[in-house]
C-alpha cells in the first residue's frame, strides 16, 4: 500500500491543475452531448455536420463505406487468426473457462465499439435516434456472429455461446446508455503495453529445454497488429466512467473519466502455461496466473471543447484507446502502485 501512496498525492494534486489549464481553453462553455450534433451553435457548417433529415446520398455512402469495411475486416481477421489453422464441419465448444476470461472481456469491448461505430454513422446519415439506435445493434451483433462463424469452422476453436452473450452485454452496454440518457456515460475502452515476447528459458527434467517466447510468438502472434488483438498478458479492458454527467456536477471538467481496468498476467495458456514441443512438454510457473483490477484517470477526449468538427471526430476516433495515466493496480490481495500505465 505504501507504493500507492505517492500516486494518490500525484492525483489530488493533478486533477486541480488539470481542470484550471482546461477551464481557460473553453471559457466554461457547456456542450449538449444528447443531441445530433453538440458543436451546432459553435462549429462552421462543412460535410462532417450530421444531417437533420434523412440523407439518402449520405445513407448509401456510409452503407457502401462499412460494407467494404466489413468484407476487409473478414479477410483481414482470417489472415491474422485462422489462416494457419485447419477448417472442418461446423461445431460448438464451451470456452468459458479459458484465458482467466480475458478474452471475455475483448468480446465485450469489442461489440461496443462496433455499436458506437455504426451509431455514429447513421446518425451522419440524418436517421432518427431510435433507429440508429437499433441499427447499429444489429450491425454490432452481425460483425460479432461473423467472428463465431468462423470460430465455428476452425479446428482450433467452435461456436461459443459464451462469446455470443459477451458480444450480445457489449452492445447493449451502448444501446441501454443511448436509451435511458441519450449519451455515453460510460465508455469501454481499450489499452495495451506492445511489451516484447518474453526471453525466459523454460527447462525439463529430462535436460530438454524451451522459449516461452517461442510459445507466446504461437498464441499471440508477432506482428504489432496481431499482439495488440491477441496478446491477453499486455491488453487491458477498461470501464471509462465520465464523472461528470454520472453526477450532474457542472463544475467537474466534461472530459475528465475515472477508468476501471481487468487485465490478466502471467497467462500464456487457455488453461495453464504449458505446451508440447518436440514430444516434451513443458509448464510456465502455472501457479503465478493471476487476475488484475485497476484504477486510473482517464480522459473522454471526444468531450475536449473544440470548435472544430474534424477535431472532435479524430478525437471521437480515438476514444475506444484508454489515455496513458498513473493507475493503481489489486492483484494477489495487494495494491501496486504505477506512474504510468
Amino acid at each position: 500500500m505504501k507504493r500507492a501512496l505517492p500516486l494518490l498525492l500525484c492525483l489530488l494534486f493533478l486533477a486541480p491543475a488539470c481542470n484550471a489549464l482546461l477551464s481557460q481553453t473553453d471559457g466554461r462553455q457547456r456542450y449538449d452531448y444528447t443531441q445530433r450534433d453538440p458543436l451546432a451553435e459553435v462549429a462552421e457548417d462543412n460535410w462532417l455536420r450530421p444531417a437533420e433529415e434523412f440523407h439518402g446520398g449520405r445513407f448509401y455512402t456510409a452503407a457502401g463505406i462499412g460494407a467494404g469495411a466489413y468484407a476487409a475486416f473478414g479477410v483481414g481477421l482470417y489472415s491474422i487468426w485462422y489462416k494457419g489453422y485447419e477448417l472442418e464441419s461446423f461445431h460448438t465448444f464451451n470456452d468459458w473457462p479459458e484465458w482467466e476470461q480475458m478474452d471475455k472481456a475483448g468480446h465485450l469491448f469489442t461489440a461496443y465499439f462496433f455499436n458506437r461505430t455504426a451509431f455514429a454513422g447513421l446518425r451522419w446519415t440524418g436517421l432518427k435516434r431510435p433507429a440508429a439506435r437499433y441499427t447499429a445493434l444489429g450491425v454490432a451483433n452481425l460483425l460479432q456472429a461473423t467472428i463465431e462463424t468462423m470460430d465455428g469452422f476452425s479446428s482450433n476453436w467452435g461456436f461459443s455461446l459464451s462469446d455470443m452473450g459477451a458480444n450480445l452485454a457489449g452492445s447493449l452496454v451502448f444501446t441501454a446508455q443511448d436509451a435511458l440518457w441519450r449519451e455515453q456515460r460510460i465508455l469501454l475502452k481499450v489499452s495495451n503495453d506492445f511489451r516484447p515476447p518474453p526471453d525466459i528459458v523454460v527447462e525439463h527434467p529430462s535436460g530438454a529445454s524451451s522459449n516461452l517466447g517461442n510459445i507466446s510468438r504461437l498464441r499471440f502472434g508477432s506482428s504489432v497488429a496481431e499482439r495488440y488483438l491477441k496478446d491477453y498478458n499486455a491488453q487491458t479492458i477498461w470501464a471509462s466512467i465520465n464523472i461528470a454527467s454520472i453526477v450532474q456536477a457542472h463544475t467537474l471538467p466534461p472530459w475528465l473519466n475515472i477508468a476501471v481496468g481487468y487485465g490478466v498476467e502471467d497467462v500464456y495458456g487457455a488453461y495453464g502455461n504449458v505446451w508440447r514441443e518436440n514430444g516434451v512438454g513443458f509448464g510456465y510457473r502455472t501457479g503465478d496466473r493471476r487476475r488484475q483490477w485497476f484504477l486510473s484517470p482517464d480522459i473522454y477526449l471526444s468531450r475536449i471543447p473544440t470548435r472544430k468538427r474534424w477535431v472532435r471526430l479524430a478525437l471521437g476516433i480515438l476514444d475506444f484507446v484508454k489515455v496513458p495515466a498513473p493507475a493503481l493496480e489489486y492483484s494477489r490481495g495487494r495494491f501496486y502502485g504505477h506512474w504510468i500505465m
